[in-house]
């Protein structure tokens, strides 16, 4: 004696239906998820490089001086690196290192987090990749 039962499941057609959705979803959310890690990379790198900035301005008021640091290596060293200025050195998120500004200028294609001071008469220039806008 056999008792008829309903079988009752999923066919393998639904199931790749789902799975086909699943994938259209997985397709459209992670260029935008990639998009958004290399914006925020670009906001923390440009928000750290203007906190040197700020830091180069209070080093000034600190010492009562109007000239800026001479050299890139006073920068890294005696601004970047002092508990006067950061309670932690700034990091550059494309490298996860300490934000640290070259000590020479580059030429061509820059690499992202590529980050340059140099003293120029009475005022300073910096270079960034990417741009953060600082004249």
């Amino acid at each position: 004696m056999r008792k008829d039962r309903k079988m009752r499941g999923f066919t393998l057609v639904e199931l790749l239906i789902v799975l086909l959705i699943l994938g259209i979803l997985i397709g459209l959310a992670v260029p935008r998820y990639l998009a958004s890690i290399e914006k925020a990379k670009e906001t923390t790198f440009c928000s750290n490089v203007r906190n040197v900035v700020s830091a180069i301005e209070a080093w000034r008021m600190d010492t009562g001086t109007t000239a800026y640091p001479e050299t890139a290596t006073f920068l890294n060293n005696n601004i970047i690196q002092s508990a006067s200025y950061f309670s932690q050195p700034p990091q550059n998120p494309y490298t996860n290192t300490v934000l640290r500004s070259a000590s020479t200028s580059a030429t061509g294609t820059l690499p992202d987090g590529y980050f340059f001071y140099e003293q120029s008469g009475g005022s300073y220039v910096i270079v960034t990749e990417p741009d953060c806008g600082i004249h």
